[in-house]
């Protein structure tokens, strides 16, 4: 640290200064009166020691635990980057902000800023100038000796951290007590780990700002030195600093170690912690059934390898994006794969994870931590997993509101691309699109990729992937997994399971292991696997019609089936009505071809009735389709009943809509029942159907123009 002591050496942390009284006028020994050169002669020998002592190096202070030690040397290298706060230490009376790396720091900076204000204040400049010029005369009885004052009063500080006063939540008369200590003299020194984070009158009102510095190899030599009293001969890589804490360098101290047994031990966490095991898993070019999420990583390891080349600035680099799919299609692997292709560290977190660590105020203090983490290891991929548990604000319950507004809250403050986020990608994923409307704006995840269940083809791919060459090499996996649905994690228990199988059993993998694991659809009547596939094919004919060219694939597997098609935003009201279509259109054609719909129309919250019924709401209560230019709330599949149940009205303008839309499909699809008659006799022979396939079978179909809507 800057020796604002600079002419008063110590030893050990104890403070020795130069002489500050008069040399006495007798001998101690023999208490006989001396002349005044010989006194002079003495106090020059004084002096002499003391700026002998002066130029060996400054002994280490004595500080007990890593987290202070390397707090003083992180304030080390500030204060000698800006002296003027040194001075303004010294003199007190001001107000003063400390930028530490993260919330986890207060603490430690405090604590060593405490012990540093806590030794003596540095001889004036002017004072130990005469001085020295006074002593220069030699010890002439007439020169006078120079009168040097004594030690001065330390000056007083109040302490402030951007939780408030006393590290709890921070206050409106938290100001008051800061007006307060300047007015009576004392200085204030405010902690933070990001100026955001603190009232605006305090940033504007401060006289000087110290930034800490991260930590870097130097400094933690520095800090072991401090700590050990031993100049360490190891150190430890700058990028493995990004991993250390304030808890990691307490516990790592043991007792009579020297500074290399410290940075070895913290050299071992920071490497096991930064997954420095080469990786081995696949690579983005080998992913399947992610085609989207696949050419957006792509594109980002190029950017990300131009950023670290500094040929590209991080302005230019996409810093978010949320993958939106069903449980098990790889979103968790994808981010996992992501980190592995571009060789960063992948740091993740969830609300579940966070929520663990306790009560409301140690879940924001977990969060903060996470996001702190990927600072300190940037570049890296941050992974947020199942951001839909973050509820959308707009449809909080009054019992719940004010805890979740505020985790709601915390998170859109921590992924704010307008603060310091340099080097860090956010990544998230979740099951729906029912997230707060500001997490997909620009500047936070701002770019939405929709992740599918995997087709025939893709699933095959992933099968292969998880079975690895060495496996029925040759072996054609499309026969195995034709017409199924399911996702990437199963096929990844299906390899698992047959390679366990034929592991035990001590023999190689047969097609007979692999097939005995993957699961045959449930056996269903024919009446119910016809009204299926009659079902799937009306939704497969209106999405034709109503979105041309978007249709990927139609399944029919047992009594399990679904309809992938590229849905696109709503830009208008007429583009939510014709989804709202698609969604009926199942029921209509059960209708149309059976004479009534059956239960499979209806049913849980992901029901095609719910998902049309929460879009109708969506757009009456929240977008002014209705007959009223009113906002209501925001709709989504879990608040809708209780949206409908607290708005009759809105639940009668609801109906009506989906009433109107029933029609509407019923009048589509009555002229085109041959092709949905063709469709589902496919559906029922083969299981599946490509978009491609559809879309050619609707158009060579004739259809009744009088009969179309």
């Amino acid at each position: 640290m800057p020796i604002r002591t600079a002419r008063r050496p110590s030893v050990n942390g104890n403070t020795h200064p130069l002489p500050v009284k008069r040399p006495t006028m007798t001998d101690t020994a023999t208490d006989v009166p001396i002349t005044l050169a010989a006194a002079a002669k003495r106090y020059n020998a004084q002096v002499a020691a003391s700026l002998e002592m002066e130029q060996a190096p400054r002994p280490s202070p004595t500080v007990a635990t890593g987290d202070c030690a390397t707090a003083w040397a992180m304030l080390d290298r500030g204060l000698a980057a800006s002296p003027q706060i040194a001075d303004a230490l010294d003199k007190g009376g001001c107000l003063i902000i400390v930028e530490v790396p993260g919330l986890d720091w207060v603490r430690p900076v405090r604590e060593t800023l405490k012990l540093y204000l806590s030794g003596p204040t540095e001889m004036d400049d002017a004072q130990f100038t005469t001085m020295m010029e006074t002593l220069a005369l030699g010890d002439d009885e007439e020169t006078p000796l120079p009168e040097v004052p004594e030690e001065p009063v330390r000056p007083e500080w109040a302490w402030f951290s951007e939780l408030g006063e006393k590290d709890r939540h921070w206050a409106p008369h938290d100001i008051d007590s800061m007006t307060t200590a300047l007015g009576n003299g004392k200085g204030v020194i405010m902690l933070a780990s990001r100026l955001d984070r603190m009232p605006a009158s305090v940033r504007h009102a401060a006289d000087h700002h110290l930034t800490l510095p991260t930590l870097d190899g130097a400094a933690m030599t520095v800090a072991a030195h401090v700590l050990t009293g031993h100049h360490p001969s190891i150190t430890i890589d700058d990028r493995l600093c990004g991993y250390l804490n304030p808890d990691i360098l307490r516990l790592s101290r043991r007792l009579g170690e020297d500074g290399d047994a410290w940075i070895r031990r913290l050299r071992s966490f920071a490497s096991l912690a930064s997954q420095a095991v080469p990786y081995d898993g696949p690579k983005l070019v080998d992913l399947h059934g992610m085609d989207d999420a696949k050419a957006w990583g792509l594109n980002l390891v190029h950017d990300l390898k131009e950023y670290l080349a500094g040929r590209l600035p991080w302005k230019e680099v996409d810093r978010g994006c949320l993958l939106v799919g069903p449980t098990g299609t790889g979103k968790t692997s994808f981010a996992r794969i992501l980190s592995g292709t571009a060789g960063l560290p992948l740091v993740t977190g969830s609300h579940s994870l966070w929520q663990a660590a306790g009560h409301l105020g140690l879940m924001l203090a977990a969060m903060r931590r996470t996001f702190e983490q990927a600072r300190a290891q940037a570049p890296c991929i941050l992974f947020i997993d199942e951001i839909d548990a973050f509820q959308d604000r707009q449809s909080l319950r009054s019992n719940q509101r004010d805890y979740s507004l505020q985790v709601v809250n915390a998170l859109l403050e921590a992924t704010d691309g307008t603060l310091a986020r340099d080097g860090v990608v956010l990544l998230a994923a979740a099951n729906g699109l029912s997230v707060d409307p500001a997490l997909v704006r620009p500047g936070r995840l701002d770019r939405v990729i929709m992740v599918s269940l995997p087709d025939d083809q893709a699933l095959a791919g992933i099968l292969r992937q998880h079975l690895g060459p060495d496996h029925l090499p040759g072996v054609d996996l499309l026969p195995f997994v034709s017409g199924m649905t399911a996702s990437g994690a199963d096929a990844e228990l299906w390899a698992r399971d047959a390679k366990r199988e034929a592991r035990r059993a001590g023999r190689s993998l047969t097609p007979e292991d692999l097939l005995a694991h993957i699961p045959r659809p449930e056996t269903v009547s024919p009446d119910l696997h016809f009204r299926v596939a009659v079902h799937e094919a009306g939704h497969a004919v209106a999405a034709a019609v109503e979105l041309p060219g978007k249709v990927q694939i139609v399944k029919v597997h047992g009594d399990h089936a679904g309809v992938r098609f590229e849905l696109g935003q709503f830009d208008t009201e007429a583009d939510a009505r014709a989804h709202i279509r698609i969604l009926l259109a199942g029921r209509a054609a059960e209708e149309l071809r059976l004479g009534a719909a059956g239960f499979g129309a209806g049913g849980p919250v992901n029901s095609d009735l719910a998902r049309a019924t929460s879009l109708a709401a969506a757009m009456l209560a929240g977008h002014g389709f209705g007959d009223q230019l009113l906002w209501l709330g925001n709709a989504v599949p879990e608040n809708t009943h209780s949206l409908l149940s607290a708005h009759p009205t809105l639940a009668e303008q609801v109906g009506r809509m989906l009433a109107e839309e029933h029609e509407r499909v019923l009048a589509l699809l009555r002229p085109r029942l041959p092709a949905i008659d063709q469709a589902a006799a496919i559906l029922v022979e083969r299981g599946s159907m490509s978009g491609h396939e559809l879309e050619e079978l609707v158009a060579a179909m004739p259809i009744s123009t009088e009969a179309a809507p």
